[in-house]
Order: C-alpha cells, then sequence, then structure tokens
C-alpha cells in the first residue's frame, strides 16, 4: 500500500469463501488502481487479481501472514474496468471461487456470485 492509494480506498465487492476466508476488491481512485485483500486465511491458499492486465497472485505462505490482512499488488484501472478475484484454497478438494466487480459502480457483497438473471415466462 504505498504512497497515498491505501488511505480511504473504496470497497468494490467483498466475497465469503466456503472456507471462511473473506475476500475484499479494493480500488484507489486517487491511483487508478484496484487490488484484493484477505484475511482468515489458511497457509497455501492463494489469492488471484486481475482488470485485464497481467494476474497479480499472493499465497499465504506461513501463520503470521494467515493471521492477518493480506494484499496482493495493485492494478491499474480506469471507470468502468472489470476486477475479478480468485480464490484457490490450500486444500485439494477446495474449488476455486472467483467473483468481480466493476469500478464506478457502488459496493457490492455477496457469499458468492448472483446467478444470471433468467427471463420471466411473461417476456
Amino acid at each position: 500500500m504505498r504512497l497515498i492509494c491505501g488511505i480511504g480506498p473504496d470497497t468494490l465487492a467483498a466475497y465469503r469463501t466456503a472456507t471462511g476466508a473473506h475476500v475484499e476488491l479494493r480500488h484507489s481512485e486517487k491511483c487508478g488502481a484496484s487490488w484484493a485483500r484477505t484475511w482468515r486465511t489458511e497457509i497455501g491458499d492463494r489469492l488471484d487479481v486481475t482488470a485485464g492486465g497481467p494476474t497479480h497472485s499472493l499465497r499465504i505462505g506461513n501463520a503470521d501472514e494467515a493471521a492477518t490482512f493480506m494484499y496482493t499488488e495493485m492494478t491499474e484501472v480506469t471507470p468502468g474496468s472489470t476486477v475479478r478475484a480468485c480464490f484457490r484454497p490450500a486444500s485439494a478438494d477446495g474449488e476455486r471461487e472467483c467473483f468481480e466487480a466493476r469500478v464506478g459502480r457502488a459496493a457490492a457483497a455477496s457469499r458468492a456470485p448472483s446467478p444470471s438473471p433468467t427471463p420471466d415466462s411473461h417476456g
């Protein structure tokens, strides 16, 4: 969180994984950057964030990291960019969980991504 980017960022979206870890997509308008932060993780958990450019990854490497907030590197964004985070639990049977948010939209919180709307029978 270099310079002023970590001061007063917006939370674009929040997600709670099946293992109980928390992930947030964060954004700094001042810096034109977004990143993901996570907590309540386990050693070996991984988190990726991308916004159409390079993917920035984080791996929880020890008990100290699992016991605190951990952050991915920042990725450059512009208004309207879609930021996507994917959490991969350390457990071999755990599945990758992804969610996304668009820069410039109101914050959203969810346990899982919303299902796609289905057309009703009335057209």
